[in-house]
């Protein structure tokens, strides 16, 4: 069961009914860089991880 960093903060953010707009403002970055890291596009800083 490999799934990417991408999948697992999309779990993560549906588990807790969560839009990405309200994950996106707990976890201090903007909504169109959690909708990025969701698709995979980059890989997320050490310091953007702990803030998921």
């Amino acid at each position: 069961m490999s799934s990417t960093i991408g999948e697992r903060i999309r779990t993560v953010r549906k588990s807790n009914k969560l839009s990405q707009v309200e994950f996106a403002n707990i976890a201090g970055v903007s909504q169109g860089t959690l909708s990025e890291l969701e698709q995979d596009k980059y890989k997320p800083s050490l310091d953007t991880i702990i803030a998921l």
